[in-house]
């Protein structure tokens, strides 16, 4: 299908005549001369939430039919104890190597 692509978008006889812009319109997977990749494949990786959507889908695909996700029951108790692990400052050691992981310089800043 890429040397169709490139056969018809590179012509020069049929670049910009009626043809040329009908096929460029109609076919919206359109050939890049940059670097030649289609399209199709960009448009569809901006949208991930697809795998969302289909999450069912997969989770059956993976452990089998009619199977149901397990939910996990805390007790109130531990719930509690989640919730004010949460809301606690953290440690500011961890703080601290964390400024340090996201301050050092990155392998291409050269």
């Amino acid at each position: 299908m890429i040397l169709l692509h490139k056969l018809i978008i590179s012509n020069k006889y049929l670049k910009y005549k009626p043809f040329w812009w009908w096929y460029r319109l109609i076919n919206h997977e359109g050939f890049r001369f940059d670097d030649y990749h289609i399209w199709g494949s960009f448009w569809s990786s901006l949208n991930g939430g697809w795998l969302d959507m289909n999450y069912k889908w997969e989770f059956e695909k993976y452990w089998g039919k009619n199977v149901k996700p397990e939910t996990i029951v805390l007790s109130p108790e531990n719930y509690d104890a989640l919730v004010e692990k949460l809301n606690e400052p953290p440690d500011p050691k961890v703080v601290e190597r964390f400024r340090e992981i996201m301050n050092r310089r990155a392998p291409w800043d050269d």
